[in-house]
């Protein structure tokens, strides 16, 4: 059995990587975590990959559900890992404020001054009962039967819906096997209370594409009241932005953009590409989303 570790990458955390692989190679089993692989380009798809054949996930969400330090890694990780139903098991350091989405999750909670007592004999008990993980496999099992739906929010300025039209012609095909549910303020029917609607949606959704341009930043709307909830979901729960600069526009300067990564080069907005490359663009962000239903 294929066991990945979701851990932090901070030297701070090599103690309990140490332990946790300890107490998986006694019971047999095969372990793995990102840092194994190279930090190149492509260790994203190599991660993901990898909690994908993996049988179960272990993920210390420490670093993420305490407030003070977050590490990026850990939140893409264990939503890939949501994403494709594996079982995890999460780990939590004492004192640590478990936020809801933990809720339906058996926790183990350790103390850094009782390691063997709070992390490595509950994880050895819990990696010791076959019934334990043979509920887990089975469940999971399940539950893949059934291709969950990803809801994919979009915003944008109106004055960009040139932009929005084509990025939905290419997502389509998605729609309509059930894969992602792509939502976009037209689909507001009158008579609605659009903004419960709205609300809804940047709650629900596991992806935010963003199509920036001076209007995009320029929209009290959006700025006020579609990019708050998004970026704080991004940073508590691993919410993926995904923003595609459309039109020339100060992207590269807001400290809150600017940190996730565009589709493509900001200095390249689409309003600059001939046809052929920006459909190569709209491909590239098609090819990022089957990655993700797959």
């Amino acid at each position: 059995m294929k066991i990945f570790l979701i851990i932090p990458y901070k030297s701070e955390s090599d103690d309990i990587y140490e332990l946790v692989k300890l107490v998986v190679k006694s019971k047999g089993y095969e372990i793995s975590r990102a840092e194994d692989f190279d930090h190149t380009e492509s260790v994203e798809n190599s991660v993901r990959e990898e909690i994908a054949n993996s049988d179960i996930i272990i993920a210390d969400l420490t670093q993420i559900e305490d407030r003070k330090g977050r590490n990026r890694n850990v939140q893409s990780e264990f939503l890939m890992a949501q994403l494709v139903n594996k079982p995890i098991i999460p780990l939590c350091e004492k004192n640590t404020e478990l936020s809801n989405d933990l809720s339906n999750f058996q926790t183990i909670i350790y103390d850094r001054l009782r390691m063997q007592e709070t992390l490595v004999k509950p994880l050895s008990n819990y990696l010791s009962k076959p019934k334990t993980i043979d509920f887990l496999l089975k469940k999971t099992k399940v539950e893949s039967t059934i291709k969950p739906i990803k809801s994919i929010f979009v915003s944008y300025s109106h004055n960009d819906n040139e932009y929005l039209e084509r990025l939905k012609i290419h997502l389509k095909p998605f729609e309509k096997k059930g894969q992602i549910d792509l939502w976009v303020d037209t689909k507001i029917k009158a008579g609605e209370k659009w903004k419960d609607k709205i609300n809804n949606a940047l709650e629900t959704s596991v992806i935010a594409i963003l199509l920036i341009s001076a209007d995009f930043l320029a929209s009290d709307f959006i700025i006020d009241n579609e990019l708050p909830p998004l970026l704080k979901s991004a940073e508590e729960k691993g919410k993926i932005i995904l923003p595609i600069i459309v039109k020339p526009c100060r992207f590269s300067n807001d400290d809150n953009l600017s940190k996730f990564q565009a589709i493509n080069n900001p200095k390249m907005p689409l309003s600059k590409l001939n046809e052929n490359d920006r459909e190569e663009i709209y491909v590239k962000v098609a090819d990022y989303i089957d990655n993700l239903v797959k």
